[in-house]
């Protein structure tokens, strides 16, 4: 089996709603927006009691991978040929002559011993959010996006950015375990896995947070800097952050990592990578 890596890369999803204009969305709906999520609280509250303590913009990352399988493959197979009529008792083809089996149910038949000459192609698109966890984050393509040419010495001013948790070792795993399929064939020409693209995205996600100031209650609210989408019992980071962004700590997979993601049989790993300085 050959795994391929595509060259790896990083992008900034360029914000389609600042964090004015969402601070401005967000304070003509405080009142609802806040007392929804402290739906205990029967009081109502006038949107003066509602004051905003803090807020805080981010960069939160997630991985997109893009994967190209082919495989090339011969198989057994016996053919099951259903006969003209009652009266044959045997058929002559590719110079053998073959018997010619009565059956009460599916009629007279004889069989063929072939061979099958098979070619799987196909593509499949994963995304996957800091954590590691997959899920589908697809909408996300749609929106520009530049390209990070150096993560080391990213750090846009007043931005928080978030490193992910889950390395490319760890997607990338999840991905080959999920693409790679046993294959019922007695010969295997080819079997290769392109992982297409290996990219790390960073999206803008801005978090306020409201006090009701009457009941002393905190409620933190995200904003999605892309969608206009709003979650409520939304968390800020600034404090919990550890850790740094870089390329050699993010793009972790090298040709030994894969080869210990596959278990068995013999895995030849190609890194097509795009050329670095590892001191970055």
């Amino acid at each position: 089996m050959d795994i391929y890596l595509a060259a790896e890369r990083a992008f900034h999803l360029v914000p389609q709603i600042s964090l004015e204009v969402a601070r401005d969305r967000l304070e003509q709906k405080k009142t609802s927006l806040v007392t929804g999520t402290l739906g205990a609280l029967i009081a109502r509250p006038k949107p003066e009691d509602i004051q905003i303590v803090s807020f805080e913009s981010r960069l939160e990352a997630f991985w997109l991978i893009n994967v190209f399988v082919r495989t090339v493959y011969e198989r057994s197979h016996t053919y099951t040929i259903s006969v003209s009529g009652a009266e044959v008792h045997h058929v002559t083809a590719l110079g053998q002559d073959l018997p010619v089996t009565a059956n009460p149910k599916s009629g007279a038949s004889f069989s063929l011993n072939g061979v099958e000459h098979c070619v799987e192609e196909r593509r499949q698109s994963f995304t996957f959010d800091g954590t590691g966890t997959k899920m589908d984050l697809s909408k996300y393509q749609s929106f520009e996006k530049s390209e990070i040419a150096d993560l080391g010495q990213f750090a846009p001013a007043g931005v928080l950015v978030v490193p992910p948790q889950a390395h490319a070792t760890t997607v990338v795993r999840a991905v080959l375990a999920e693409v790679i399929k046993p294959v019922q064939a007695q010969v295997i020409h080819e079997e290769r896995v392109n992982v297409e693209a290996l990219d790390i995205n960073f999206r803008p996600v801005y978090a306020f947070e409201y006090e009701w100031v009457t009941k002393g209650k905190r409620v933190i609210l995200e904003f999605d800097g892309l969608t206009g989408e709003v979650h409520s019992g939304g968390k800020k980071q600034n404090d919990q952050i550890k850790g740094l962004v870089t390329r050699d700590l993010i793009f972790d997979v090298t040709a030994d990592a894969v080869g210990l993601i596959v278990p068995g049989g013999s895995i030849a790993v190609k890194l097509v990578k795009a050329v670095v300085d590892r001191r970055k």
